[in-house]
């Protein structure tokens, strides 16, 4: 009995020097830091053949005191590791202040509890300076004279009207134009609610003249030709529908020419960087990634967040965007999370409660499919500590084939595309465009063309040239809210409505970002 137990200390002792012995490959110290919980901490990336125990030793402090979000014992690749900085290296000095958050931020180790940092206000009020720029200025265009007359709006978009011929109108034809596709019908919700806009803007007796364009052929080419030739030039604002490279070019015309151009669907904040002529409707993604990170601290203030992703090319300016905004916040604790390098994701959210998950894993559309179901599967089969899912692409018209039970029982929230049925101005448009057309919208296209005609032309009618200075006005007609600012140089749209899905429906979501 006595050499079993004194066979068993000897292998324990063995396992525990090889857990512990010194890591063959060197360990290069990192100059990267990071404020946790008011101390500053070295950022250390793993590589190949390292240990905590050889990584601790390179920073000149005990192993005991490496913080990790994994075992100690079974470092990998690409993990984090956080060694305390007390000025250990000649060329640094111990600060005897805490210093400031460095501007981005990689995982934070799983901690219990995310308190309110002091400086939170202060941090929000910095953010709003810095994202906020002064407005430009920019010269009104010489047609926006006076309020009360009529306003020139010119809608440049692809109707492909050279293919009209190709188009049945037969019964059988009309059931199945589900299953056909037809380059007519892309954009044509969007111009019917522009129509739609145009017969309430008549019911307050505002006049509109509109000069639709069609720009079929997407070159840069025919955009210029277009905006040459048919009079866009003379408009007080230029609704463009286009494809990438075409809309920066009729960008670059309308910024010359002195007219303002809107971007209907657009999220890249870039477009206002420099042109002050630019209308950007759609919110960016950081205005989204805003009100995501504001609700997940107004339902689950303690809560801890998960951010999910695939380490792709595609998620990494939403992943950078994201450590900055959370760095600037500071009081939302979060967890980077490989889903391609570790599967063993619910192991940890079932012992960390009040869990939000954030997913922005992107690897193209079939394997974006397959990771949803997946992750749903994982997710709903929770008994206890129940996490809270998010979003920002409507997981609910992205896969046809989701599992509703499991989203509703995870508290889902996202950037829901479609009809609010408890908004009266949701439902009181979908009347109306049935009474128009004999049919409902298909998409949220027809709503973006309605709401951003009523909102402009109505602003340029009550207020003329003022209007471009101060773009606000009620907005009571519209059926998502808009709220455009001066961001850098060009106008943004920085109302963006995260809805929470509530009895297999959505809702509005709790936020207190406005």
């Amino acid at each position: 009995m006595k050499r079993w137990i004194l066979t068993i200390v000897i292998v324990f002792a063995a396992l525990s020097a090889v857990a512990q012995a010194p890591g063959t490959a060197p360990v290069t110290v990192s100059k990267e830091t990071q404020m946790l919980h008011g101390r500053k901490y070295y950022v250390h990336i793993v590589e190949k053949g390292q240990t905590v125990y050889s990584i601790a030793r390179a920073y000149k402090v005990e192993s005991y005191d490496a913080v990790t979000h994994v075992d100690i014992h079974f470092l990998h690749p690409g993990d984090t590791v956080w060694l305390p900085y007390r000025g250990q290296f000649a060329d640094e000095e111990t600060p005897t202040a805490p210093a400031k958050a460095e501007p981005k931020r990689v995982a934070e180790p799983k901690t219990t509890s995310a308190e309110p940092k002091k400086s939170e206000t202060s941090k929000h009020a910095s953010r709003t300076q810095k994202t906020v720029a002064e407005p430009k200025a920019p010269v009104a265009p010489p047609q926006v004279r006076a309020t009360g007359r009529t306003i020139k709006v010119a809608v440049m978009m692809p109707l492909h009207l050279n293919q009209i011929d190709e188009i049945s109108t037969s019964k059988f034809d009309i059931e199945q134009r589900g299953k056909k596709s037809y380059r007519q019908f892309e954009f044509i919700e969007f111009y019917e609610g522009i129509l739609m806009a145009l017969d309430k803007l008549g019911e307050k007796g505002i006049h509109v003249e509109l000069n639709v364009v069609d720009v079929s052929d997407n070159t840069a080419a025919k955009v210029e030709e277009a905006f040459t030739n048919h009079n866009v030039a003379e408009s007080d604002f230029v609704i463009a529908l286009l494809l990438r490279d075409c809309f920066d070019k009729a960008a670059e015309l309308a910024q010359q020419a002195g007219i303002y151009i809107v971007n209907p669907m657009a999220t890249r904040s870039e477009l206002c960087a420099e042109n002050p002529y630019m209308v950007k409707i759609q919110p960016s993604t950081s205005e989204m990634l805003e009100r995501m990170l504001a609700n997940m601290k107004a339902e689950r203030p303690k809560g801890h967040l998960y951010i999910i992703h695939s380490g792709a090319k595609a998620e990494k300016p939403m992943l950078d965007e994201l450590k900055s905004l959370l760095s600037e916040r500071g009081d939302i604790q979060y967890t980077l999370f490989n889903w391609n390098q570790n599967a063993k994701l619910a192991n940890v959210l079932k012992a960390t409660p009040n869990c939000n998950v954030l997913s922005i894993y992107d690897q193209g559309k079939d394997l974006n499919r397959v990771f949803a179901g997946n992750l749903l599967n994982r997710l709903a089969a929770f008994k206890t500590n129940t996490p809270t899912l998010y979003t920002l692409n409507d997981w609910t018209k992205e896969y046809n084939d989701i599992d509703f039970s499991q989203l509703q029982f995870l508290n889902y929230h996202t950037y829901y595309t479609s009809w609010d049925m408890t908004n009266e101005v949701h439902v009181d448009f979908l009347h109306s465009f049935r009474e128009h057309y004999a049919t409902e919208p298909t998409s949220s296209l027809a709503a973006t063309g309605y709401d951003l005609t009523l909102y402009l032309v109505e602003g340029l009618h009550r207020k003329g040239a003022d209007f471009w200075s101060n773009p606000t006005i009620g907005g009571e007609d519209l059926t998502q809210p808009m709220r455009l600012l001066r961001r850098q140089a060009g106008l943004e749209n920085v109302r963006a409505t995260l809805f929470r899905m509530d009895a297999l429906r959505f809702v509005p979501a709790t936020s207190k970002k406005d």
